[in-house]
Formats: structure tokens, C-alpha cells, sequence
């Protein structure tokens, strides 16, 4: 990191070349035939106000109802959370403070063909609901009242149609400004295949389902996904479990700023990928250095957008002796890389912008966050999905260098620490001499044996020591320490490259030398025959020493 980039707050104003789409400026939107669709873009020379292309005297819609309809459904969400979560974002720009989930058994459950309509998933909230022309709208494809919007979660109009037939191959849509005037449209994939359905159904008041009636707020919405067949698993409980932590995780920020969500009635924990939030039970790392904050000129020309960088370091000494399997259920192992938060949502969380950093398994035991407001969608990538981010080369140039910097650094001081651990840790040669000491001869005349007292047990320490020996012995209460002396050239020639190799027979080796010499000593109880080991070991330390050739 420059100089004392991590040590201090630091603001950065960018003036990022806007993308040529935004130079030229006017856009326009253009209705479609059929569904309504809405594409936007700039309108070319060749295309008519009706939004339609004269080839050889005939007209032809820019797009095929029935086919786009199918085609659409694969648009690759990751999961099924992922697209509940485009319900999510319009429930919470709606002003819904509680959002909730269900995966319950579809009507077909009991069918003879049931495979497409086991589970059905809906959403309910308590938002502010929707008058008729914008139900109506909500299930265009871009149809949507705050196009362009960069002030929520939403901006493209894309979400709700969009994930809905991507999971089920119908959605129903209810919503009510008071509970005694519930408006009701849909939605079918099948109908629109058959060309049976041309346009969104007009909306007509429809009494909620018996099962939402009783759990419906004074206003709110009803997105009902009645045909699930594109779900990996078929189980409600396995759709439920699988869908808590990843909306917990994308969703965070909002849950710890009082939104409710949750799934099946039970609410969603926020998951903190950085593990410094005590609360959700996975705190334990600490920040580094300060949140990196830079201003951005925005794309569109309305002055400024800010981003912020902060970066953790996971305890390696506390979860370093986890199991594997904890490790990877707490999402330590695998969990390198930044989360990506746009507008307080996860839209993100990968290895972008740490420049020729490669990933390793060092970089597990530290995490970054990028949080960025939704007017520089352009520079980091962000597509109507909100399912990933892939940033410019403008913005690669501003935040990499930074980032990689930051990355470096925190890697050097895991590997690091993770060294220090394997010097004070308990080694196989001070295992084996602990287990096998029993069996030896009482090492003082005053002890019984066979052995009665509590078993001896062994521990190697690292510290620079006065004095020529090249180690040093002491034993407190039942523990023999032996000291290895960082000042000897013992230490630097010797026993540090067998600390930083591979071959753990040669440490092993090593130790088992040092131990047994160190029991040996403890014969000597009177002062003159302490003060002769002393000076047998000072002139065995001054001896290696000289035997220790010094590197050419």
C-alpha cells in the first residue's frame, strides 16, 4: 500500500472517461409488440417510431413473443437465491421493512405429473403496494416506473419477469393498497409458447390466496412462483436451507439496518463474510488499517460517487486448529476475495482488482470489502442480473493498485503467522518425548521409579538468549523448556531451515538430540555441577559456532 495508504482515511476524486454510450447521449426507450417489452437503446436510422424493422415492404417485430419468452428463462442465475433476491430488491425499494419467504409444496404436489410444480416459492412483504398501471407494468420486460434510477437496489425493470420465469413457468403477481382491494395479474410461460398470450392480462381484483390472507399486512405485494421446474433440489426443507445464508450474506447490511427477511418464517442471519461482526456469531478478525474512500465523477454527469475499501484479518492462531470441515462450513477455506456491495446488496464476491496478485491459500485467512453506490454500474460491470461485477479498465487502473498493494501485504503477514505458530507449536519430537519419558529412568535421584510423579512433559522454545550456548534448559512444574538461542548461528544455519523445510524427519531428528540432551542435565542438582554444565554448554555453543562456517 503507498506510503501510509492503510494507516489513515484517504479520499481520492476520479474523473473516469464516461463510457461512448453516455458521451453521445439520448436515450430512448421503445415499446415492443407483444408482451410489451421494453429494450432500450439509441434508436437507429433504419428503425421506425413503431419500434420495428422495414425489410422488403414487410414489417417484422424486434422480437418474437414465444421465443424470446423461452430463450429468456435461461438467463443463468446462480441459484434460486439469487433470484428471490430480485423479488427481495423491489420488496425493499418498495419500503417493505419485513419480507418473507415461502417455499411450500405447489399444487401439483399430489398430480400424477407433479415434476414441474412440487414446490412453489412466493414473497411477501408489507411495501407500500402497487396501483394498477404499475402492476400492470411490473411484468414487462424493462417495464418499469424508475428506469434509470439510481437511488435503490433497481434500476432496469428487468428483475421481477426476468428471475420469475428463469425459476417457474408461471408467476402471479398480487397487490394491495388496502387489504379489501387486492389487484391480481400473471404471467404464463406456457400460454406465451401456445401464442395464447400476447400482452399482460389487464389487472382484475382477486382475493389473496387462503394461506397468505391471514399473514398479509395493510399494504403490501404477492409474487407467487406457482410452477417452480427449474430448481435444483425438489424438497421445500433442502430449498429453504439452501436459500438462508446466501441471502443473508447478500443481504447484511440491510438486515443489520433493521429489515426483516426470512424463509419458511424463520428469519435470515446476516452472514459477514469479513468475520468481524460479533453478533452474527463469527466475529473474532480485526480491521486493517483504515476504510480507503475515493470520489468518483459520475458517468452520467450528476458530480460524484463514492466507493470504500476495508480490509480484515481472520484470527490464525485462534481457528488456525479447526477441523476442516468447520473451516469450510464458516467459509474460511475457499472464502479469498472481495464481496462487491452495491447500494447495501451483494451483488458479488470474487478475486477483481487485486491486480498480478495470483490467489493462494494464504489469502483465505484475510477479506475485503468494496461497497459503491449504484451511479458507477458503468465502471464496475453491474448487468440488469446484479450478479456480478466486472470493472473497467478505468477502474481497474484507479482501485488495482491500491488493492493489490493491500493484498501483498496482508498475505506476507499470514504467512507470517502462520510461521510463528509452527515454530511455538507443539512438535512431533516434544510429542513423542511427553509420551515416552515415563519409560525412562527417574532423570534425578530423588524421584521414584517405577514413576510416580505426574508425567514430564517437553516444549521447545525460539528467543534470543545472553551468553554463548546455543540453547538453554529450565523445568517448572513437570514442563522441561528448552530454549533455542536466535543470537547462535545454530538457529540461522541449522534449526531455522529445518523449521522451513519439508523434511520433517530432519527436525524430528534434530529435537530428539536436543531433548534428550536437556534431560541429561537434570542429574546435575548441586551448584558446582550446574555450574559445570554451564560451562560445557557455553563451550559447546563457542565450538559450533566455529564449526558453523560462515556462508561465502
Amino acid at each position: 500500500m503507498r506510503g501510509a495508504m492503510l494507516g489513515r482515511r484517504t479520499i481520492r476524486q476520479h474523473a473516469l472517461a464516461r463510457p461512448a454510450e453516455l458521451r453521445t447521449g439520448g436515450r430512448c426507450v421503445i415499446f415492443l409488440s407483444g408482451l410489451g417489452l421494453a429494450a432500450l437503446r439509441r434508436c437507429p436510422h433504419h428503425m421506425t417510431t413503431r419500434g420495428t424493422h422495414r425489410i422488403m415492404g414487410a414489417r417484422r417485430p424486434l422480437v418474437a413473443d414465444h421465443q424470446f419468452i423461452l430463450a429468456t428463462r435461461d438467463t443463468g442465475y446462480r441459484g434460486v437465491a439469487n433470484a428471490v433476491a430480485e423479488l427481495i430488491d423491489n420488496s425493499i425499494q418498495a419500503g417493505a421493512s419485513d419480507v418473507r419467504v415461502f417455499v411450500r409444496e405447489g399444487p401439483g404436489k399430489n398430480a400424477r405429473v407433479a415434476a414441474e410444480s412440487d414446490v412453489a416459492i412466493a414473497v411477501l412483504d408489507n411495501g407500500e403496494g402497487m396501483n394498477r398501471d404499475t402492476l400492470w407494468t411490473a411484468l414487462q420486460f424493462g417495464g418499469t416506473e424508475r428506469f434509470g434510477n439510481r437511488q435503490g437496489l433497481g434500476r432496469f425493470g428487468m428483475g421481477l419477469p426476468n428471475s420469475s420465469v428463469s425459476q417457474s413457468r408461471r408467476v402471479e403477481l398480487y397487490t394491495w393498497r388496502n387489504r379489501g382491494s387486492v389487484l391480481f395479474t400473471y404471467l404464463d410461460v406456457d400460454e406465451v409458447a401456445r401464442r395464447e398470450l400476447r400482452h399482460v392480462p389487464r389487472p382484475v381484483h382477486r382475493r389473496l390466496p387462503a394461506w397468505a390472507d391471514s399473514l398479509a399486512s395493510e399494504t403490501g405485494t404477492l409474487v407467487l412462483w406457482s410452477r417452480c421446474d427449474r430448481l435444483a433440489f425438489r424438497r421445500t426443507t433442502t430449498v429453504a436451507q439452501r436459500m438462508r445464508r446466501p441471502l443473508g450474506r447478500m443481504y447484511r447490511h440491510l438486515i443489520w439496518r433493521g429489515v426483516r427477511i426470512s424463509v419458511n418464517d424463520e428469519a435470515v442471519a446476516p452472514v459477514d463474510p469479513l468475520f468481524c461482526r460479533p453478533d452474527t456469531g463469527e466475529g473474532g478478525a480485526v480491521s486493517f488499517g483504515s476504510v480507503l474512500a475515493y470520489e468518483v465523477a459520475s458517468p452520467a454527469g450528476r458530480g460524484t460517487a463514492k466507493i470504500s475499501v476495508r480490509f480484515t484479518e481472520l484470527p490464525v492462531a485462534l481457528w488456525q486448529d479447526l477441523s476442516v470441515e468447520e473451516k469450510r462450513d464458516r467459509g474460511i477455506v475457499g472464502g479469498a476475495g472481495a464481496s462487491f456491495v452495491r447500494a447495501g446488496r451483494e451483488v458479488d464476491y470474487g478475486w477483481q482488482l487485486m491486480g498480478s496478485k495470483r490467489k493462494e491459500n494464504y489469502d483465505d485467512w484475510w477479506r475485503c470489502e468494496v461497497c459503491f453506490d449504484p451511479e458507477l454500474d458503468e465502471f464496475f460491470g453491474v448487468t440488469h442480473s446484479k450478479q456480478g461485477v466486472a470493472p473497467t479498465p478505468q477502474l481497474q487502473a484507479m482501485l488495482s493498485p491500491d488493492l493489490e498493494s493491500a493484498a501483498r501485504t496482508l498475505n506476507s503477514r499470514v504467512r507470517a503467522a502462520f510461521e510463528s505458530l509452527k515454530r511455538s507449536a507443539p512438535s512431533r519430537a516434544t510429542q513423542v518425548a511427553t509420551r515416552q519419558d515415563v519409560l525412562l529412568p527417574p532423570a534425578r535421584p530423588q524421584e521414584c521409579w517405577p514413576r510416580s510423579l505426574p508425567r514430564r512433559s517437553y516444549v521447545i522454545l525460539t528467543a534470543k538468549l545472553r551468553g554463548r550456548a546455543f540453547f538453554d534448559v529450565a523445568e517448572v512444574d513437570g514442563k522441561l523448556s528448552v530454549t533455542i538461542n536466535m543470537n547462535h548461528p545454530f538457529f540461522e544455519r541449522i534449526y531455522s531451515p529445518a523449521l522451513e523445510g519439508h523434511n520433517e524427519q530432519v527436525r524430528y531428528a534434530l529435537e530428539c538430540l536436543i531433548l534428550a540432551a536437556a534431560r541429561a542435565e537434570l542429574g546435575a542438582e548441586r551448584p558446582a555441577e550446574q555450574a559445570c554444565l554451564e560451562r560445557h554448554r557455553s563451550n559447546w555453543g563457542d565450538s559450533l559456532a566455529a564449526f558453523l562456517e560462515r556462508k561465502m
